[in-house]
């Protein structure tokens, strides 16, 4: 089994999940600062995007631990990450160095923050193939050096941002993270893992990290199939490959990792994350907006099924049933988001992802929550634990 040990990052266990605090006013504008605030920000290149986050640190007088706010965030996404073919669009880092500029200035002149409060990472799922000029050219542009997280330290983050510590189980209230799982589900690839709390007699508890990680998602996946019937193939033929192949590749991969780490297949719980996952959700349940969005196994193999039969009526349905306008149009927007990121070939081959991963994973009797803003998770722990909270 492959443990990561605390070290550093022994401090997120107490990072706490954020997201049932965020309140629509403090989303949209800056407040005046008291004497003892402070503003930090964060900027991931990820492949959902450019994500960006402020946070408000609220330094206490007395004993105790600051008071941390997330008061802004958003995504920046971007449409020309990669080619069909899986390869980076020449005009990619150019987009990305515009995209944290734009972040940057927001950060800077909107919300206060001072330069040594503001922090640059980038997603170990964007790989070691990204674009060579990536680096140079948002150095270029803001000054800032692009510093690439590790598959390990990733995940670490991402359970600590994502998965909230106390759940309830029934009646009873449990140590989430200690019964729970995390898989991050992107269009580059897939990543998880869970916490493990371990218990020695010398040292006390002691936080163990157990990841995985698989580098194909429906970009390359979509890209296998392509290169295999050729450049001319139809929808109806690649549709017709895809439930042939069944996401070998992936499957075989995921298959290894849950061998060597039977704890990812023997969790009670599963938390979702990802742009995959987000597009799964938003087109089965649009109207559904809360923080954690349960999902079922049957859900995800119908998803499955609908986008291999029909693509277009999940991505093209009537939203009219939603009543409320602001709340249409912001779905709205989302359901754009989703076409402007994924051709109908890569949602396709990211449906068929998803189910391999449920059923490699033995969710049919799990419970399985979508967690609508994990994709903060990563950003938003680096930065509270760089604040020290």
């Amino acid at each position: 089994m492959w443990l990561i040990k605390g070290g550093v990052y022994k401090a997120l266990v107490v990072v706490i999940i954020l997201l049932g605090v965020m309140s629509a006013s403090a989303l949209g504008q800056a407040r005046r600062l008291g004497p003892v605030d402070e503003i930090y920000g964060g900027i991931e290149v990820s492949p959902e995007g450019v994500i960006v986050i402020a946070l408000r640190v609220t330094r206490k007088t007395n004993e105790g631990r600051a008071a941390v706010k997330l008061i802004y965030s958003d995504v920046i996404r971007l449409a020309l990450w990669r080619r069909s073919g899986g390869a980076f669009a020449p005009e990619a880092s150019d987009q990305a160095a515009q995209a944290v500029s734009t972040a940057l200035t927001r950060l800077r002149q909107q919300y206060r923050a001072q330069p040594d409060h503001i922090y640059l990472i980038g997603s170990s799922l964007l790989g070691s193939d990204h674009s060579a000029d990536l680096v140079p050219a948002i150095r270029d542009s803001t000054g800032l050096t692009l510093t690439f997280l590790d598959d390990l330290d990733e995940v670490q983050l991402r359970i600590a941002g994502a998965v909230p510590k106390i759940g309830r189980d029934g009646a009873a209230v449990i140590d989430s993270r200690n019964t729970s799982m995390l898989l991050h589900v992107s269009g580059m690839g897939a990543q998880g893992g869970y916490e493990l709390l371990k218990y020695s007699q010398s040292s006390g508890p002691v936080i163990d990290y157990v990841t995985m990680s698989v580098p194909q998602g429906a970009v390359g996946y979509a890209n296998e199939i392509i290169q295999a019937l050729g450049r001319n193939s139809n929808l109806y033929t690649f549709t017709r490959q895809i439930k042939i192949s069944g996401a070998t590749s992936f499957r075989q991969a995921l298959r290894k990792e849950v061998e060597s780490k039977p704890g990812l297949a023997h969790r009670k719980h599963a938390f979702l994350t990802g742009d995959l996952a987000w597009a799964m959700v938003t087109l089965l349940y649009p109207q559904d907006r809360r923080p954690f969005v349960p999902i079922t196994y049957g859900a995800i193999t119908q998803f499955a099924e609908t986008m291999a039969r029909s693509p277009r009526e999940l991505v093209f349905r009537d939203l009219s049933f939603i009543r409320g306008r602001r709340q249409r149009e912001n779905v709205e927007q989302e359901f754009e988001a989703i076409k402007s990121t994924y051709t109908p070939q890569q949602l396709i081959a990211g449906a068929e992802i998803l189910k391999a991963a449920a059923q490699e994973l033995k969710w049919q009797e799990k419970k399985i929550m979508f967690a609508r803003f994990g994709h903060l998770g990563c950003i938003l722990s680096y930065v509270r634990l760089k604040t020290g909270n």
